[in-house]
């Protein structure tokens, strides 16, 4: 019992110490914005840059993410929470059946998984945003089951 104990406590410490020596190991990022590559996104009209994760494949993971000015992409949701933090541009969010809400630099939003929305950016300027989830995105287009519900 003694040798599981001592063989537990080894272990443990063993992987704090290669977490600790990781940590230390790491360097500073530093990105100018004329130095951030951005890609063509999933959708017309969107670009990204990835900061960290690989938001493709899921698991932690953080992007900007540019949309054209007028860029709305119609009714859907998302498999996984997106925490958002608008940074230029007037992003805009409706909820299902909701009213709409404009959301400029500084804002935060939160869209809950399975929620459907649409969301966007306003006429007049690009959006720039931070976006980061726990898990893969997708995009779950709902607007061709919310139009046959109307038929």
């Amino acid at each position: 019992m003694k040798n599981k104990a001592f063989a537990a406590i080894a272990v443990s410490t063993l992987l704090c110490a290669t977490t600790l020596a990781k940590d230390k190991a790491m360097d500073d990022v530093v990105w100018p914005a004329e130095s951030v590559k951005w890609e063509a996104g999933p959708v017309a009209g969107t670009k990204f840059a990835k900061l960290w994760g690989d938001w493709m494949k899921g698991g932690p993971y953080g992007v900007m993410v540019k949309f054209d000015a007028g860029q709305i992409n119609a009714l859907h949701h998302h498999t996984h929470a997106l925490k958002i933090v608008i940074v230029s541009g007037t992003f805009t969010h409706k909820t299902d059946g909701g009213a709409e809400t404009k959301l400029g630099p500084g804002s935060y939003l939160m869209q809950a998984a399975g929620k459907k929305h649409v969301s966007g950016c306003a006429a007049g300027a690009e959006c720039t945003f931070l976006m980061s989830s726990d898990g893969k995105f997708d995009l779950i287009d709902d607007s061709k089951a919310a139009a046959s519900d109307k038929k």
